[in-house]
């Protein structure tokens, strides 16, 4: 949403075509001009030819200044009702103007022209732009950019499965970045699996690319293998007999656990992201033990087919991105410490390792932590085992190297601060291996004056570069994506943790970032820098202050005047499901240790679907140890209400610019709420809350800006 200054005349009405009162009072008030819009059928100077309005058009546009766009838009589709451009970008100003139905009608109408007279559409837009490329490149590049924001509005208007298929049709004329991150967002919207779209393929490449963060599209891709295919069949049978307590691993036979092996989708999740499914884990679970079996046989080895191998291979990646938190027997555990040791002896007299051994082993213990791992290396693999021992072994070598060139900055004390460092020094969060594509880079200022209707276009900075605060970077995808994201950022990542910030500056040094500076420092101590910023988020650390007002108001104290603040804090309303398994965990007195939340998640994963305890299994975090232990066993959390918020920002005379949240919830809000200006109401966010308490599962993710 963009200010109301900024917004549609009576968009509604097509025909009408007269700047109102209103509208010129508007641009009055902006300094901008109050051009008149001309009637259908009304005389247009030969000067003003359809490509110089539309040269202004565009540039008034990506101004934000979208009353003057949609007048010289107008203007155009005097001249030519069925412009393409012009009903294209009308539509887009729609959707930004919070009206998704008529952008709907916009969008689609320029794109059905266009299936019809191909030849017709476009011919403005190529004038403007012949000089750069082909107009053959320029019609297709321009309907795929129609195709993509149609998807959009789409979304906004609740109807995911038409929004992937408006996506497909767009990244098949164009594949972009942003045409990605959209399929990202399109497979988050949905609820259920589409009967008439295959999207295996798309998915696979998704997570492999990737196309977006693999996190957000796990649990789809997760349903999707498990509803079709040699393997859904398989995960099927295999569940049922558990639910009926009959042996299950004789339904995983031979010629099955090949048809498994050739399942690309199902590779790909394991390869790139933890798997959310508590079905299908216990599937893996099993598979993994049969595979332990098969390596541990007391014969000559048999040699893996490749297939076999790679998802072996990919089994054991799995593992050790969630930490090895499936459920484990104690004979079972006892067969892997005894094929570890025969790994072991066999790396140190230099006999012949069977690759089976080492993807068994590492599927049940990092391979670091073998004795001489480096004698590892020196061997020759067959290339899954080879990526396997990077993962496992060459980047864990690297992050211990960096530990001495990340300078700490402040003092690092508090019973509190220490007891969260211990933790993310044992637990380091989130485990990731793919950064996310983050689309064409933009400043601060077009990117908030696109997301918040309520940004006062006067006073944003007009400067690329501008400094950033990163408070708690974890592991860095935070400060990965924003250096990325922003033209010019100078980013500081701070956490408490140095594993975490290794891990953070290994992946940076992947990408070839120059522009993020990691270090180690508390939040608290970090007024004794003597340094400001632009812009701070802190999204999810606050919650496990001491104090965390205390340190929001540290942190605003470093804030430039009016300088902006991204902030993640958790809802109490959201959070209530997990107070029955906290229960639960109290009276069994589980620890924090990593055997203990396995065995504490497999006491939860065996209660009932229709119980309170089962509901811990929807959140996401529940699937690995260093998550799980964040989300039921962290040494120190506060959750928050939006009242208590809102008092916050009060106090503080802090501008609410609105949260981040998926299109369709926006929506809902929309119709929930209709008036104008109700999107930054926090006493109506709250009563939507109430009514929808899952809403905010992923924290309170919003933008506030500091007076002037």
């Amino acid at each position: 949403m963009l200010p109301r200054s900024q917004r549609l005349g009576p968009l509604a009405q097509i025909g009408s075509f007269a700047m109102n009162r209103k509208e010129r009072r508007m641009a009055a008030k902006l300094g901008t001009p109050a051009v008149p819009f001309v009637a259908p059928g009304a005389s247009v100077g030969h000067s003003a030819g359809i490509a110089e309005l539309l040269r202004s058009a565009l540039r008034h546009h990506q101004a934000g200044q979208l009353v003057e766009a949609e007048c010289y838009y107008r203007r155009i589709l005097a001249i030519d009702q069925n412009h393409f451009d012009a009903l294209h970008l009308l539509g887009v100003i729609a959707h930004q103007s919070g009206n998704p139905d008529l952008a709907a009608r916009l969008i689609g109408k320029a794109i059905a022209l266009h299936d019809r007279n191909p030849a017709h559409a476009n011919e403005a837009g190529s004038e403007v732009n012949a000089l750069r490329r082909g107009k053959r490149a320029i019609g297709r590049r321009e309907l795929a950019a129609a195709h993509s924001n149609l998807s959009i509005v789409l979304m906004a208007l609740g109807n995911p499965v038409e929004a992937l298929k408006a996506f497909r049709r767009s990244i098949q004329l164009d594949e972009t970045e942003n045409s990605k991150l959209l399929f990202v967002q399109c497979v988050q919207g949905l609820t259920f699996i589409p009967q008439d779209i295959d999207l295996r393929d798309d998915l696979a490449r998704a997570l492999s690319d990737p196309w977006g963060r693999p996190i957000d599209l796990a649990r789809f891709a997760a349903n999707l293998i498990k509803l079709n295919g040699p393997t859904g069949a398989c995960i099927r049978r295999f569940s049922s007999a558990c639910a009926e307590r009959r042996p299950s691993q004789a339904l995983i036979g031979p010629a099955e656990l090949a048809e498994i092996c050739r399942d690309r989708l199902l590779r790909c999740l394991l390869e790139t992201t933890i798997v959310f499914n508590a079905e299908l884990e216990a599937f893996l679970t099993a598979v993994r033990n049969k595979m332990l079996e098969a390596a541990s046989g007391d014969g000559q080895p048999r040699r893996d087919g490749e297939d076999m191998l790679r998802f072996f291979c990919s089994l054991a990646r799995q593992c050790f991105i969630n930490e090895y938190v499936f459920a484990c027997t104690e004979q079972e555990m006892q067969l892997a410490e005894r094929l570890r040791g025969r790994l072991t002896n066999a790396l140190a007299s230099g006999e012949p390792i069977p690759e089976q051994w080492l993807t068994a082993v590492a599927a049940y213990f990092p391979l670091a932590s073998l004795p001489r791992t480096n004698l590892l290396t020196r061997r020759r693999w067959s290339n899954s085992v080879a990526q396997l021992l990077a993962l496992q072994v060459q980047e864990v070598e690297q992050e211990q190297q960096l530990r001495a060139s990340v300078p700490q900055l402040t003092a690092i004390d508090g019973d509190v601060t220490l007891a969260v460092k211990q933790q993310y020094e044992e637990s380091p969060y989130p485990r990731w291996l793919k950064a996310s594509p983050v689309g064409k880079s933009t400043t601060i200022a077009a990117h908030l004056r696109q997301q918040f209707s309520n940004i006062d276009p006067r006073h944003l900075p007009t400067a690329d570069g501008s400094d950033i605060l990163i408070a708690g970077c974890g592991t860095g995808q935070q400060p990965i994506e924003t250096a990325r994201q922003f033209k010019g950022a100078r980013v500081l990542a701070i956490d408490l943790s140095l594993t975490s910030l290794c891990y953070a500056k290994r992946k940076t040094r992947e990408l070839g970032l120059k522009n993020i500076e990691y270090a180690q420092a508390d939040i608290l101590q970090l007024q004794a820098l003597g340094r400001t910023f632009d812009v701070i988020e802190a999204s999810g650390v606050l919650h496990h202050l001491a104090e965390p007002m205390e340190g929001w108001r540290l942190l605003l104290a470093i804030l430039r005047p009016g300088g902006f603040m991204r902030l993640g804090l958790y809802s109490r309303l959201a959070r209530q499901d997990l107070a029955a398994a906290r229960t639960l965990i109290a009276q069994r007195g589980y620890g924090a240790s990593a055997a203990e939340i396995r065995r504490c998640r497999a006491e939860l994963m065996g209660f009932g679907h229709d119980t309170a305890l089962a509901k811990v299994t929807d959140w996401s975090d529940f699937f690995s140890t260093s998550t799980c232990r964040d989300l039921l066993f962290h040494v120190q959390e506060h959750q928050m209400t939006l009242p208590e918020i809102g008092s916050f920002l009060l106090q503080n005379q802090l501008q609410f610019l609105g949260f981040v949240l998926p299109g369709h919830v926006r929506e809902n809000f929309r119709r929930r709420f209709p008036n104008e200006g109700t999107m930054t109401d926090l006493a109506r966010w709250h009563i939507f809350e109430t009514e929808n308490p899952t809403t905010f599962t992923g924290m309170y993710q919003f933008w506030i800006r500091k007076p002037q």
